[in-house]
């Protein structure tokens, strides 16, 4: 037989647990499935290994996807996982194709960028002109950049290029390496994996393409974002905060302990350290949130997706239907 004394002692304990704030916070907001691309680089990475969405309240399960972003896609059409990061050209895509997903936050500026075999004679971005540069075609990378490329410079890469087709970025590695190509179209971190060997130089990267062919001088163009399903944002939508807010103390983790924030990405990647290294410093700006200005600089890339062809849909010809429609902020 249990004491009083003893029954009155682990009451006031069970007590305390159950009041404790991450305990109220965790039976209150429940389970929450996130998952995201291995090779995403979007500090989700960070937020899985630190859990910082169950710092925040949410049992959540986490799961890293290889390979291209359709089958993340996918596993999030079909209620699967709950929530995504996702190339932020794709996320509108899938939307336009009748995806009910929201972009509830961002993750990371423009990844991509065209590097140059180093013997091959480029220095300009108008040297292309001719040359054999390989490229996955379906990638939002290629399509943004061949856009900002047309804007910008006022040539088609796709038309006035010899374009070598790959099927993943090791194959334009491959082709690179073996002088089958003059440059490459790629993304960090495999961009930067090229540069590292000796193998290539930038020749332009997004961001610069993006200043360029816009002449916004200021913001951050986005290369991931989060998506959330709409029926699991109906139910819980304060997911939204809270991978907003976790994302922000990925990015702090990721300016403020970059140690530890090299050592996530290395452990989930599975990349060599240095070249984890060089991509961090090439890294142009980890961001979280949905702020105004934000908001106005995507409204600008979905215009010129739609501009040159990757979009299709007329709601992106209209930012009132975008702001209500394709974006959810809490």
């Amino acid at each position: 037989m249990i004491s009083r004394r003893r029954f009155i002692g682990s009451s006031v304990a069970t007590a305390a647990v159950l009041s404790a704030p991450g305990f109220v916070r965790a039976q209150g907001k429940g389970k929450v499935k996130l998952a995201y691309l291995q090779l995403g680089w979007a500090g989700t990475e960070i937020i899985h290994k630190e859990d910082l969405l169950g710092k925040h309240g949410w049992q959540a399960e986490y799961s890293v996807v290889p390979g291209a972003p359709g089958p993340l896609l996918n596993q999030l059409a079909s209620k699967n996982v709950d929530a995504i990061d996702m190339s932020f050209a794709l996320a509108a895509k899938a939307f336009e194709d009748g995806v009910p997903l929201k972009v509830t936050g961002v993750a990371t500026a423009v990844l991509g960028a065209i590097i140059a075999r180093k013997d091959a004679g480029l220095s300009r971005v108008e040297d292309l002109k001719g040359r054999k540069v390989a490229a996955v075609v379906g990638t939002s990378t290629f399509f943004d950049i061949r856009a900002l490329t047309l804007k910008g410079y006022g040539f088609d890469l796709q038309k006035d290029t010899q374009i070598v087709t790959a099927t993943a970025p090791p194959d334009m590695v491959t082709l690179l390496g073996k002088k089958e190509v003059d440059a490459i179209i790629a993304w960090q971190p495999i961009t930067d994996s090229v540069v590292l060997r000796g193998e290539g130089v930038y020749l332009a990267k997004q961001i610069d393409l993006w200043r360029k062919a816009t002449g916004r001088p200021a913001g951050f163009p986005v290369h991931v974002c989060y998506l959330v399903h709409n029926e699991f944002l109906t139910k819980n939508p304060g997911i939204a905060r809270d991978l907003n807010d976790a994302q922000r103390d990925a990015v702090e983790i990721w300016y403020g302990k970059p140690e530890r924030a090299i050592e996530i990405v290395q452990d989930v990647t599975k990349l060599p350290k240095e070249v984890v290294q060089v991509a961090y410093k090439e890294t142009v700006k980890m961001l979280s949130g949905l702020p105004d200005e934000q908001v106005d600089t995507l409204i600008v890339q979905l215009k010129i997706n739609k501009e040159f062809g990757f979009l299709k849909s007329d709601i992106w010809e209209n930012p009132d239907r975008i702001r209500r429609e394709f974006f959810y902020r809490a």
